[in-house]
């Protein structure tokens, strides 16, 4: 149940049929800090480059189409998908550009002054460009082994002493694994990805894996944003239908 998350919430589609691709999904939260904190990152993130608040948006959608964003199905949340976009921004541009700084002031008991907004990141990269690079540097260059997410630092660090390691197993395999570490710049002490089961965390490889196949070598003219935001339907679903339109 969505309810019996750390952040309870329940999403409902609004619009003439819940069933359409139409359908504008909205969130509610009971008692929840998180909507005033995405909502203060986002903010802080547009404040030093508008291209941020884009592509955070974009990855959002397509996390949301391809089926990999229902933290109460053992994915990532919409909100961890805004942090892994800005860390990107902050780390991730490979001539070692940062069009975000980090985050740190925005910590409960941190200093009021905030960065002084710079006159803009040099790189002249488009947000497409900038989405392409975001799922080649997830695919191939981030080690979630040795490797935190954390914005509130804004550099490529090993998780604090005091973020907790989150471990998945597979049902009837042998071994297990560290799921991502996602730390949550509000509260250093908690690991955003602790509700990643192993099917959430193979998803989020395929389909990653998947944009950065898509993207590679393309030009923003070239790329399909209409493969890449294909919805993604289970396999027996899919299946389904299939054996169903045989049989017409």
């Amino acid at each position: 149940s969505a309810f019996s998350a750390d952040e309870p919430k329940v999403t409902l589609l609004a619009g003439e049929s819940a069933s359409t691709a139409d359908a504008v999904p909205l969130d509610f939260f009971v008692n929840a800090a998180l909507p005033r904190q995405n909502a203060m990152l986002l903010e802080e993130s547009a404040r030093f480059d508008a291209r941020a608040r884009a592509l955070i948006l974009l990855v959002r959608r397509w996390a949301r189409d391809r089926g990999i964003c229902h933290a109460s199905k053992g994915h990532l949340s919409p909100y961890c998908w805004t942090l892994l976009a800005i860390y990107f921004l902050q780390v991730g541009i490979e001539d070692g550009e940062q069009v975000l700084p980090a985050m740190g002031h925005l910590q409960p008991g941190a200093a009021a002054i905030a960065p002084a907004r710079r006159a803009g990141s040099t790189t002249q990269k488009s947000v497409g460009s900038l989405f392409r690079d975001f799922f080649a540097f997830f695919d191939s260059r981030f080690d979630a082994r040795s490797e935190a997410i954390c914005v509130r630092l804004g550099r490529r660090a090993a998780p604090n002493a005091r973020l907790p390691l989150h471990v998945v197993t597979a049902d009837g395999v042998e071994g297990s694994e560290v799921a991502l570490c996602i730390e949550d710049p509000f509260d250093e002490s908690r690991n955003l990805a602790a509700g990643m089961n192993s099917m959430g965390l193979a998803r989020m490889r395929e389909e990653i894996a998947r944009a950065a196949s898509l993207l590679s070598g393309k030009s923003d003219d070239e790329a399909s944003m209409s493969e890449l935001l294909k919805l993604w339907v289970p396999e027996d679903a899919a299946a389904g239908g299939k054996n169903a339109d045989e049989q017409e």
